[in-house]
C-alpha cells in the first residue's frame, strides 16, 4: 500500500518515540529498581549492625530478638558462634537448633555481609535476607518479605509508566503539530505539481514573502512562480502552434512531413485530398521523399491519384525526416491545354476568312476583273468579314459573361412560350426545311433576363436543326420551383467523354462537319455562361446514334 509522506512521517515518529521511550523507561526502571534494592539492603544492613550492637550491650538474645524485630519491623534471627539459633522473633522453636544451610549466615560468620533471597519455611513466603557478623563470631540476620520489595518496585514502575504515557502523549501531540506544519506546505506543493503534470497551469498566485518564512515557504512561492511562468510560456507556444497549424491547414498546397522511418507525421487537408485518409506516401512520391530524407533537395512533377502534382521535397535535419510540398497543377495544365487549343482554334477560325478577304482584295486591287466578278468578290469579302465580326462578337460576349460571375442584369418573369416561338421563327426562316415540334406549357414562366434567354433558346434550336438532321423537339414545363426547357434532336449523338468538353470554347466533336455547317465552336460555351448568369444549370443527355437532348433549368417565377 502506498503511504503518503505525512503517514510515513507519523509512523516513523511513533516508532522512534516508542523505541526511545521504551529504552529510556527500561533503563530508568533498572536504575530505580537497583536504587530501591540498594537502599533496602543498606537499611537492612544498618539495622542488622544496630541489632548486633544491642546484642553486645544487652545480651539475652532470646528475649532481645522479638523486641528488636518490632523496632526494625523485620524478622530478627540471632545465631551464635556455634551455629545454633540463640534467638528468633517469629519462631522460638528454632532456638537452640542449628541454623542449617544458610549461605548468608555462613558469609556473616566469615566476617562478611551475607545476602540472600529464599523462604525460611517450606510453605513460607520468599524473604530478603541480610546477615552481619557479631563480635563473638556469630551472626545477626534480618529478613523482610520480598513482597514489600516487589511492591516498592511496582509503585516505582507504575509511576514511571504513568509519566511515560503522559510524556508519550505530549510528544505525540507536539510531533503531530510539527509534522502537520511541515507536511501542509508539502501537500500544497504536491497538489500544484500534480496540476502542472496534468497540464493545468492555472494555480493560485504565490503568497507575498514574510520575514519569518522558512525554506518550505520559499519553495512554495518558487513553485507557484514557476507555474505562472509555465502558463505564460505554454500559452505563447500554444498560440504559435495553433497559428502554425492554422496556416499549414489553410494552405491550398498539400504539406506532408515524414519521420526518419518514412511514416507520415503531418499532413494538411490539401495533402489528405491527394494522398487519401489516412495519408500515406504513394509509390510515385516515395522516391522523392526518400531522397530528401537522405539530405537531397528534390523538385519534380508527378502523377498522384490521377492528378498532375508538382512536388518540392526538402530534408528536415532536426528529425532526420523530410517535408514535401505538393502543388496540384492539374487545373493549370488543363488551362494551359485549353489556352493552346483556343489559340490554335481561334487562329484556324480566323485564318480562312482572312485568307479569303486578302486574296479577293488583292485581285480587286489588280483591276483585271469585270463588274460581275467584282460584285461576287465583294460579296465574298463581306461574308468573311461578317464571319470574323460574328466570331469576335461571340468572344466578347463570352469574355463579358465569364468576367462577371454574378448575374447580368435584373431577373424578371419571362414566359418561355414567347421566347421559344421567336427562336423557332428565326430558325424556320434560316432553314425552311427544318421540322420543329414545340410543346411549351403556359405556366412555364422563368425568372431570367429576356435577352440572355433568347440567346440560349436560339443557340440550342439552331444547333438541333444544324446537327440533328433538321429535326428539333422543344418542350418547356414547370417542375416545382424550377422551369425546365429541353431541346432534343435526332442527330448522330455525342459520346459520353465529350459531354463536358462540348461547353468549352471552339471544341467540336466533328470539326470538319461543324465547320462545313458554319459552326464556330463558341455557341454552347455562351449558352452555359448565359444560363449560369441567370442562376440556372444546363446538362446534356446523349449517346452515339441516339440523338442529343440539352436541358436548361431556371428558377420559376
Amino acid at each position: 500500500m502506498r503511504l503518503s509522506l505525512r503517514a510515513r512521517l507519523i509512523a516513523g515518529y511513533l516508532v522512534l518515540v516508542a523505541v526511545v521511550g521504551g529504552a529510556t523507561l527500561w533503563m530508568i526502571n533498572r536504575t530505580v529498581t537497583a536504587a530501591v534494592v540498594g537502599a533496602l539492603e543498606a537499611r537492612l544492613e544498618a539495622q542488622a549492625q544496630g541489632v548486633a550492637q544491642w546484642l553486645d550491650d544487652a545480651g539475652h538474645p532470646e528475649r532481645l530478638a522479638p523486641k528488636l524485630a518490632r523496632v526494625v519491623a523485620a524478622r530478627v534471627t540471632i545465631v551464635g558462634a556455634d551455629g545454633r539459633v540463640e534467638g528468633d522473633s517469629e519462631d522460638r522453636a528454632h532456638v537452640g537448633r542449628p541454623v542449617g544451610l544458610a549461605p548468608e549466615v555462613a558469609a556473616a560468620r566469615r566476617g562478611e555481609v551475607g545476602r540472600g533471597r529464599r523462604a525460611l519455611a517450606p510453605d513460607g513466603p520468599p524473604l530478603y535476607l541480610v546477615a552481619v557478623p557479631t563480635r563473638d563470631g556469630g551472626a545477626v540476620r534480618i529478613a523482610v518479605p520480598l513482597a514489600a520489595v516487589d511492591q516498592a518496585r511496582a509503585d516505582v514502575r507504575d509511576r514511571m509508566i504513568l509519566a511515560a504515557v503522559i510524556g508519550l502523549g505530549a510528544a505525540l501531540l507536539l510531533g503531530l503539530g510539527a509534522i502537520r506544519a511541515v507536511t501542509r506546505p508539502l501537500q500544497a506543493m504536491t497538489l500544484v505539481a500534480e496540476r502542472l503534470a496534468r497540464g493545468d497551469y492555472d494555480v493560485p498566485a504565490p503568497a507575498p514573502a514574510a520575514p519569518g518564512d522558512d525554506e518550505l515557504a520559499l519553495l512554495s512561492r518558487t513553485l507557484a512562480q514557476l507555474a505562472a511562468e509555465l502558463r505564460a510560456r505554454i500559452g505563447e507556444l500554444t498560440a504559435e502552434r495553433d497559428l502554425s497549424a492554422a496556416v499549414v491547414e489553410g494552405l491550398v498546397e498539400g504539406v506532408v512531413a515524414v519521420d526518419r522511418a518514412g511514416r507520415v507525421v503531418l499532413a494538411n487537408r490539401a495533402a489528405a485530398v491527394l494522398l487519401g485518409e489516412p495519408p500515406a506516401v504513394p509509390e510515385a512520391l516515395a522516391a522523392e521523399v526518400a531522397a530528401a530524407r537522405g539530405g537531397a533537395e528534390r523538385d519534380a512533377e508527378l502523377v498522384i491519384a490521377g492528378r498532375a502534382v508538382r512536388v518540392t521535397a526538402r530534408p528536415l535535419a532536426a528529425t532526420g525526416g523530410a517535408i514535401a510540398v505538393l502543388y496540384d497543377v492539374t487545373q493549370l495544365r488543363a488551362l494551359d491545354r485549353v489556352r493552346r487549343e483556343f489559340l490554335a482554334s481561334a487562329a484556324h477560325e480566323l485564318r480562312t476568312p482572312v485568307t479569303a478577304i486578302s486574296g479577293y482584295a488583292e485581285t480587286l486591287l489588280g483591276g483585271q476583273v469585270d463588274d460581275a466578278a467584282r460584285a461576287e468578290f465583294l460579296a465574298t469579302i463581306h461574308r468573311n468579314a461578317a464571319r470574323i465580326a460574328a466570331l469576335v462578337n461571340d468572344l466578347l460576349v463570352l469574355e463579358r459573361l465569364e468576367a462577371r460571375p454574378e448575374r447580368l442584369g435584373a431577373r424578371e418573369p419571362v414566359a418561355l412560350a414567347a421566347v421559344v416561338a421567336d427562336a423557332a421563327a428565326t430558325a424556320r426562316a434560316a432553314h425552311p426545311a427544318a421540322r420543329l415540334t414545340i410543346d411549351v406549357a403556359d405556366d412555364a414562366i422563368a425568372l431570367a433576363d429576356r435577352d440572355g434567354l433568347d440567346h440560349v433558346a436560339q443557340n440550342l434550336i439552331d444547333n438541333a436543326v444544324l446537327h440533328g438532321g433538321g429535326v428539333a423537339r422543344v418542350t418547356a414545363r414547370r417542375a416545382g420551383r424550377r422551369v425546365v426547357l429541353s431541346v432534343a434532336d435526332d442527330g448522330p449523338g455525342i459520346a459520353p467523354e465529350h459531354h463536358e468538353r462540348i461547353f468549352e470554347r471552339f471544341f467540336r466533336v466533328d470539326v470538319g462537319r461543324a465547320r462545313s455547317k458554319g459552326g464556330s465552336g463558341l455557341g454552347l460555351a455562351i449558352v452555359r455562361q448565359q444560363t449560369l448568369a441567370m442562376g440556372g444549370a444546363i446538362r446534356v443527355d446523349s449517346a452515339p446514334g441516339q440523338g442529343t437532348t440539352f436541358t436548361v433549368e431556371l428558377d420559376a417565377a
